[in-house]
């Protein structure tokens, strides 16, 4: 008995402590004791080592539910921002992320050792961690790779848009249409803007009132499709557009406006300059 209490506890302690000391230690206390009593401390001393053994036993169990199960749960880290919110965040690398409203990323709790692959969808704008050995890659939803090692560029990818456009501001990326397989390298102060309907990508000069200023927190339209521009507005500001002629969604309209601009203000411009009507009926703008 007592061999095979000090078998398995040195099984589960052997790592901590020398079980042959200690064992040797506690027999000799019991030999300098009555019969009587020896029977009442070697019933405690099992007593004891079957409460250690199960304690062991269980936490050795939590660590494993703890510390691994949740990684197969989960899968991913995910960040979501809500209608009206922006976010930031550091992934583990040092990489910094701004995210732009209704945006969503991922990426695997291997990021940083064995990849550092991003799914987007939505808009952010990266300032990425040098490391050559392990290229920075966002995934799109829409049809496109944007794959960097240390650059600072704005990736505005929603699913729902017909268009997904990569702005460069330092460094460099190469952009990749997921169909075609085509790599497009970018400069600093280019844009690619890839067209999802007719798989293709083209490259064009930066225009800071047309792309990636909602981290300076400026809404601007350059010829924008009305339909386009209440994407946007129902982004920041948390509401609903429904249009009763579809016609009026091809109307176009350039400005620019702060993001703390009143939304009334915003319809009342574009009321003027495009000759629409509208009614606001709680969170729902309707187009006339």
């Amino acid at each position: 008995m007592k061999g095979y209490i000090k078998n398995m506890i040195g099984e589960s302690l052997k790592e901590e402590v020398d079980i042959n000391n200690e064992w040797s230690r506690l027999a000799s206390s019991i030999n300098r004791l009555s019969g009587g009593s020896k029977k009442k401390v070697f019933l405690r001393l099992v007593s004891y080592a079957a409460a250690m053994f199960i304690g062991v036993v269980l936490s050795i169990s939590a660590f494993y539910f703890v510390e691994k199960k949740p990684l197969a749960m989960v899968g991913t880290y995910k960040l979501v921002t809500d209608k009206g919110e922006k976010s930031y965040l550091q992934l583990p690398d040092g990489t910094n992320v701004w995210l732009n409203s209704c945006t969503t990323i991922e990426y695997a709790p291997d990021y940083g050792k064995s990849n550092r692959d991003i799914h987007l969808d939505g808009e952010a704008y990266f300032e990425v961690a040098k490391n050559k050995e392990l290229p920075f890659i966002v995934k799109t939803s829409g049809g496109i790779d944007v794959k960097a090692v240390g650059t600072a560029f704005n990736v505005l990818a929603y699913s729902d848009d017909a268009k997904l456009i990569t702005t460069l501001f330092s460094g460099k990326v190469v952009v990749q249409p997921t169909l075609t397989k085509q790599q497009i390298l970018l400069e600093p102060n280019q844009v690619a803007v890839y067209y999802k309907g007719r798989n293709k990508i083209e490259i064009v000069p930066y225009d800071k009132k047309m792309f990636a200023q909602w981290r300076g927190g400026a809404l601007s339209f350059e010829m924008m499709y009305l339909e386009d521009i209440t994407k946007l507005l129902e982004r920041n500001y948390n509401v609903v557009f429904r249009y009763q002629n579809q016609k009026i969604k091809k109307l176009k309209f350039s400005g620019s406006f702060r993001n703390s601009e009143d939304l009334s203000e915003i319809l009342r411009v574009i009321k003027t300059n495009t000759s629409i009507t509208y009614q606001v009926v709680k969170d729902t703008i309707i187009i006339k």
